[in-house]
């Protein structure tokens, strides 16, 4: 899955300009800030590791720890797709 470009303005502007919160759920999708339009999604939230998987490229899932997902290295470049961005 891909999102359309006008999916990725909406999703960066929810997150930078309204300032939408996100407490990663299994099932949710979430991009990056750079300048591409795939799409993660995460598998699971479960004993402290979030757990994720791209859309598109069949890697295998990875982990992450829960605590850091969204604050460090690469985690405040992610960005949440709330569920109206797709639905637009």
């Amino acid at each position: 899955m891909q999102l359309t470009k006008m999916q990725k303005l909406e999703a960066l502007a929810a997150r930078f300009y309204q300032g939408m919160e996100w407490a990663p759920k299994a099932g949710d999708l979430y991009t990056t800030s750079r300048a591409d339009l795939g799409v993660y999604r995460v598998i699971s939230v479960e004993n402290g590791v979030v757990t994720t998987e791209h859309t598109e490229n069949g890697a295998a899932p990875s982990e992450w720890p829960d605590a850091e997902f969204l604050t460090e290295g690469f985690g405040p470049k992610r960005v949440w797709v709330p569920p109206h961005v797709l639905s637009e």
